[in-house]
C-alpha cells in the first residue's frame, strides 16, 4: 500500500518538498508519495485528527510553533526550540522533531565559520527559533531584528540574546552574518529592502532562508550585487528534508538525488 507523505503550509503551492522528497523515493523504490497541503490555521486542528493515514509531514509556517499540541511526543531539541518541522510516527506513537537547526547550521557553516561571529536574525516565528538554538551555542551575539516588537522582545529574552529594534533599525548594528528567518521574498510580489543596498559589507554574509523556485530573492541579489557571500534557502531545504526522509524510512538520504531535483 502506497504510504502518504506531505508538506501541511500556508501557503504552500511554493513548495519544492514535493519535488525532492518523490525523488528520493522513486530513486529507492520506495511505494510512497509526498503531497501539498495547503492548510489555515483554524483548519490545523481538524487536519491533524482526520488525517491518520499519513505518514510522516513537513511542517512549514504558520504551523511549527503550534502543531505540537496534536502529537503524542516531541523530541528534546524541537521542546528546546519551541518549534516542530517534522513528524514522523515510531512505535505507534507521533512525534514531532526540529530539522531545521541542523538544516540551517550545516547550510551555513559550509561557506563561513561561524565561530565569534556578530549575527543578525531578522524575524521572529518558529524558523528564527530554529535559526537562533542553532547559532547560539557557536557566535559571539546574536540580535534580532523584528516588525513585531513585541514577540522580538519575547524571544530574546526566552533565548537569552537580544533585541535591536525594528527593521530600521538594522543599520545600527555591525554584523557579520545576516539570516532573514521572515516570509518577505516567499512570493516574490514588491519585495522591499530588507537591508539598505549602502549597509552590505564584502565581508558580511547573508543566508536568506526563503528560496524560489527559480532565481533569486531580491535580498540574495542585492547582497550578491555588493559582493557579500550568500546563502540560498535551498541548501537548507535539503539538509534539513534529508534528515527528514532518514526519520520517515530509516534509509539514508540520497542527497545527489534531492540535490537534483531541487
Amino acid at each position: 500500500m502506497t504510504k502518504i507523505f506531505g508538506i501541511i503550509a500556508h501557503p504552500v503551492e511554493h513548495s519544492l518538498s514535493p519535488a525532492m522528497h518523490n525523488a528520493a523515493f522513486k530513486a529507492l523504490n520506495i511505494d510512497a508519495v509526498f503531497e501539498k497541503f495547503d492548510v489555515l490555521p483554524e483548519e490545523l486542528a481538524a487536519f491533524m485528527s482526520e488525517r491518520t493515514d499519513i505518514e510522516g509531514l513537513a511542517i512549514s509556517l504558520p504551523h511549527k510553533e503550534e502543531v505540537g499540541q496534536y502529537l503524542d511526543e516531541i523530541t528534546d531539541e524541537a521542546a528546546q526550540i519551541g518549534a516542530v518541522n517534522t513528524m514522523y510516527k515510531k512505535n505507534g506513537r507521533i512525534v514531532g522533531a526540529n530539522t531545521d537547526a541542523p538544516g540551517f547550521l550545516k547550510a551555513l557553516q559550509e561557506v563561513t565559520s561561524i565561530v565569534d561571529k556578530r549575527v543578525v536574525v531578522m524575524g521572529a516565528g518558529g524558523a528564527a527559533r530554529a535559526v537562533i538554538a542553532a547559532l547560539k551555542p557557536h557566535v559571539n551575539s546574536i540580535t534580532i531584528i523584528n516588525r513585531t516588537p513585541t514577540h522580538g522582545v519575547d524571544l530574546a529574552k526566552e533565548f537569552g540574546v537580544r533585541y535591536g529594534g525594528n527593521f530600521a533599525d538594522l543599520t545600527t548594528e555591525t554584523p557579520d552574518i545576516i539570516v532573514n528567518a521572515t516570509s518577505i521574498g516567499l512570493e516574490g510580489k514588491d519585495e522591499p529592502n530588507l537591508v539598505p543596498q549602502d549597509f552590505f559589507e564584502p565581508d558580511m554574509t547573508i543566508f536568506d532562508i526563503v528560496y524560489r523556485a527559480q532565481g533569486q530573492t531580491k535580498l540574495l541579489a542585492d547582497a550578491e550585487a555588493a559582493g557579500c557571500t550568500t546563502v540560498d534557502g535551498k541548501k537548507m531545504l535539503l539538509y534539513q528534508g534529508m534528515i527528514q526522509f532518514e526519520l520517515w524510512t530509516g534509509q539514508e538520504a540520497p542527497q545527489k538525488i534531492m540535490k537534483e531535483a531541487l
